[in-house]
């Protein structure tokens, strides 16, 4: 296997080749890694084209004909329901001549039409009509595809649809790993086994990387200090989740700067597995407030019966569910997706719809909406400092000096999960990160 290269590397003398491998050890990577503009190119080859990229919940398309549009890195993709009931990913670009042919985000349509020279196509990507076709030979016309090209493969893993570029790699299920376990336990939590996305999105971009909004999901040590404004008296955050009697415990009585101080968090885990997959397990109450509803506790017992119904929800432990490399799923409290979206090296796009749950009480599902408001829109009191600090960190990345990002939170003190190369530490530590980053690694150094 060839080793990659990229010149130039931004931290480096402008005539060196800095390899892959030299870019991350097992505790710090290089700057250049959220900086360089060559890296970032490479890894929408790389790490874009050979993941499994999340494109929609099925209920935003529950229609023939409904649509919306997403992207596989730089790649604009249209995801729609087909007159079959079939769910197809779709390169939104024309063979012709390469327009986009659907700018909308979402709709409904009997067809797409290239706005430069009017080729139709139907709603399952097959040509339909070409203006003035005449003019075209008809060997040409059958020995060409001139339908909308498909994305290689697509997967539906109950109601959550993926693409990937590439024809090789693991199955979906193989690929989350671990964050399966997420998905059915958040499913089991319906009293209908369902829920949907129909509430609206939260869309805004950061002047940063994309990678930082995905550390930041597993990221329990900053927000006693980046969410301070938010912090009351006694430790505790303001209400983030509905039926919360209270805020997010952050704090403890101790000073956090004393020798011998542990974090809040640190009573839960952030596990880091196989292809990036990680997450974090928060077994606080708080995190799945709207369980104790009495209406919405008794439809889970309707559904599974009392035993069940009390372990499922014992269970609802995992908090942020990180999909490598494109996707955040908060799980419990205030559920919600989050969609990271790379734009450039130095600009991320991210994109955010609360999930709402089938079979429960109204308010319930008005609180999440209200409290995702809270959590993660762009006028919030909690992201709004999280986008602050991304665009900080990029502009301290452009200093020379030090070459390092530190990721040395529990290095050598984790012990083994069970999921393959799965590894698990204090919420705090930065395991999650790490796991990212050698999947990075992996992707990144091979050529092929």
């Amino acid at each position: 296997m060839q080793q990659a290269v990229v010149r130039p590397p931004t931290h480096n003398s402008a005539d060196a080749d800095l390899a892959i491998d030299d870019l991350v050890r097992d505790d710090r990577v290089r700057a250049d890694v959220y900086t360089d503009a060559h890296l970032f190119d490479l890894e929408m080859e790389r790490v874009f084209n050979r993941a499994w990229i999340f494109m929609a919940h099925e209920s935003q398309v529950p229609n023939a004909g409904d649509f919306v549009t997403s992207a596989i890195g730089r790649q604009p993709v249209i995801v729609v329901r087909d007159a079959k009931g079939a769910i197809n990913v779709l390169y939104n670009r024309c063979p012709h001549r390469g327009a986009i042919v659907c700018r909308e985000s979402e709709g409904n349509t009997h067809r797409f039409a290239c706005p430069y020279h009017g080729w139709n196509f139907r709603i399952d990507g097959e040509l339909s009509g070409i203006p003035f076709r005449s003019a075209y030979d008809d060997e040409f016309l059958q020995s060409e595809d001139l339908s909308l090209a498909r994305v290689a493969r697509v997967e539906n893993y109950r109601g959550f649809v993926f693409a990937c570029a590439s024809h090789d790699g693991p199955s979906l299920v193989d690929y989350i790993g671990p964050l399966k376990d997420g998905i059915d336990n958040l499913l089991d939590r319906s009293p209908s086994g369902e829920v949907f996305v129909s509430a609206g999105v939260h869309r805004y971009r950061y002047k940063g990387n994309w990678k930082m909004q995905l550390e930041n999901g597993l990221d329990e040590y900053h927000p006693p200090f980046s969410h301070a404004s938010t912090v009351r008296p006694g430790g505790q955050q303001l209400q983030r989740a509905y039926a919360a009697k209270t805020g997010y415990k952050v704090l403890s009585d101790k000073d956090p700067n004393e020798a011998d101080a542990k974090s809040h968090y640190d009573h839960g885990e952030v596990h880091g597995a196989r292809y990036g997959q990680a997450y974090l397990t928060i077994p606080d109450a708080t995190r799945r407030s709207e369980l104790e509803v009495p209406e919405y506790r008794q439809g889970l017992i309707d559904r599974h019966g009392e035993q069940r119904a009390l372990e499922i929800i014992e269970n609802s432990n995992m908090s942020n569910a990180v999909f490598y490399p494109s996707l955040i799923v908060r799980v419990s409290g205030n559920m919600h997706i989050r969609v990271v979206r790379p734009i450039s090296v130095g600009e991320t796009e991210v994109l955010v719809w609360p999930m709402q749950v089938k079979g429960v009480p109204e308010q319930v599902n008005k609180g999440i909406v209200r409290y995702a408001n809270v959590h993660v829109s762009v006028s919030s009191f909690v992201q709004t400092d999280d986008l602050e600090i991304f665009e900080r960190v990029y502009e301290g990345l452009q200093a020379r000096q030090p070459q390092w990002v530190m990721l040395a939170r529990g290095v050598g003190r984790e012990w083994d999960g069970p999921y393959p190369d799965e590894k698990v530490g204090y919420a705090t530590w930065e395991t999650g990160m790490r796991a990212q980053f050698r999947y990075w690694k992996q992707l990144m150094s091979e050529n092929t």
